[in-house]
């Protein structure tokens, strides 16, 4: 289990109504930091949207760093529920089965949550936000990991998680590209998707030789 690399919350939100603005604020953070961009939104902005006061937000989160770690803490936990709902390593499923419920998974959590994309970018350049997207692509290359190993305990495990971290970082990229295409062409580039990733996890692990 990932411990996160920072505290993101000044105090923990312990009544009902403190929980439900604390989630007001995550939620407003979320819609911003997808509508303008992390650089672009700001503390006052995400307390206007969430119908907060900037003392209020500031009561919980230190700083705007703060939320961007909240978040990705919040899809962490949402991601664990994912997973137990749809990536399933069911033994009984070819390995292109397997690639197609866990991408499906992910393409309906990243619809679901799209300030997971501004979060992953982060982790690829953006100082504020490398702490809170690492954590998250990290808790995804981790279940993608567990699972190599599980059907390949031959796989030298340094290789399996080389392997998780590209499925994973390819998979990101393309289903931000795929967020751009009409609704029409989805399933098409989604399917593209699966057919890259299957073929990628071939070549990257070939079965033992016989």
């Amino acid at each position: 289990m990932l411990s996160p690399a920072a505290q993101p919350l000044r105090r923990a939100p312990k009544q009902a109504r403190a929980q439900q603005r604390v989630s007001r604020i995550l939620d407003a953070a979320e819609e911003l930091f997808v509508e303008l961009g992390y650089d672009a939104a700001t503390t006052n902005q995400i307390a206007s949207r969430a119908n907060a006061s900037i003392g209020s937000l500031y009561e919980f989160f230190p700083n705007k760093q703060a939320l961007a770690q909240a978040l990705a803490e919040r899809y962490i936990e949402r991601l664990g529920a994912l997973i137990e709902e749809r990536m399933v390593n069911d033994p009984s499923w070819t390995g292109e089965q397997l690639v197609d419920s866990i991408v499906t998974a992910l393409d309906v959590f990243w619809r679901r949550h799209p300030a997971t994309v501004p979060l992953l970018r982060g982790s690829l350049g953006a100082p504020a936000l490398m702490s809170a997207g690492e954590q998250l692509r990290m808790a995804l290359v981790g279940h993608i990991e567990t699972i190599l190993l599980e059907r390949r305990p031959d796989v030298d495990p340094e290789r399996a998680l080389l392997a998780a971290e590209m499925a994973i970082d390819l998979t990101r990229t393309l289903l931000e590209r795929i967020q751009a295409e009409p609704t029409h062409r989805r399933p098409v580039v989604l399917r593209e998707l699966k057919i890259a990733i299957i073929g990628y996890l071939r070549t990257a692990m070939p079965p033992p030789a016989r």
